[in-house]
C-alpha cells in the first residue's frame, strides 16, 4: 500500500484521505481488469508490464482532464474563489495518483518475469492476487481512518470490497476488451 494511504487519521483531512481511497480502488479495479484481460502476458510478460504501466498512466489522465474541467467550472474569473479552486485541483492532482501508482506492483511483478526469474503465468497470477489483497485491505484503512478499531466487520467489508472488485473487473475484461 502508498504511505498516503497507511498515514494516521489525523494527517490527512478526512476529505483528502477519501478522495485518495477513492483512486485508489477505481485504480486497484482497473489494472486488475487490464491484468484479467492480457491473454498473452505469460508469454510475453514484458509486454504486459508495459500495457499495466500505459492503463495507470493513461487512466490517471483521463481523470486529471476530468478533474480540470471541473474545477474549471466552480471557478469564478477574478475573484478569491478561483484560487481557492486552483488550490484544490493541485490535492486533487496528489489525491488522484494512486490510480496509476496502482500499476506500479503488477508491472513490477511482470517485469521480474520479463528478466526470466519467474514464468510469465505465474507472475500474472501473483500480479492478480496482489491487486485483490490489496483490495481487501481497504475495511482496515478506512477503519483506520475513521478511527475505529479492526473488526470481524472490518475484514468482511474488505472481503466484499475485493469480491466486487473481481466482479467489475472480470466484467470489464470480458465486456470492454
Amino acid at each position: 500500500m502508498t504511505t498516503a494511504i497507511l498515514r494516521r487519521k489525523d494527517d490527512l483531512p478526512r476529505a483528502r484521505a477519501a478522495s485518495r481511497l477513492t483512486a485508489y480502488v477505481y485504480g486497484n479495479i482497473i489494472i486488475l481488469a487490464t491484468l484479467l484481460g492480457l491473454v498473452h502476458a505469460g508469454e510475453n510478460p514484458g509486454e504486459g508490464a508495459v500495457v499495466i504501466l500505459a492503463t495507470g498512466c493513461t487512466t490517471l489522465l483521463a481523470h486529471l482532464i476530468a478533474d480540470a474541467v471541473g474545477h474549471s467550472t466552480r471557478a469564478e474569473v477574478g475573484d478569491r474563489r478561483e484560487r481557492a479552486a486552483h488550490i484544490e485541483f493541485l490535492h486533487e492532482l496528489r489525491d488522484a495518483v494512486p490510480i496509476a501508482s496502482a500499476a506500479s506492483i503488477p508491472a513490477a511483478i511482470l517485469g521480474v518475469a520479463a528478466l526470466g526469474v519467474i514464468d510469465g503465468e505465474s507472475a500474472q497470477l501473483v500480479a492478480e492476487i496482489v491487486i485483490i489483497v490489496r483490495l481487501a485491505a481497504m475495511g482496515f484503512t478506512v477503519q483506520r481512518i475513521r478511527g475505529e478499531r479492526p473488526s470481524f466487520r472490518t475484514f468482511a467489508a474488505g472481503i466484499g470490497l475485493a469480491l466486487i472488485g473481481v466482479a467489475i473487473s472480470v466484467l470489464k475484461a470480458n465486456l470492454g476488451h
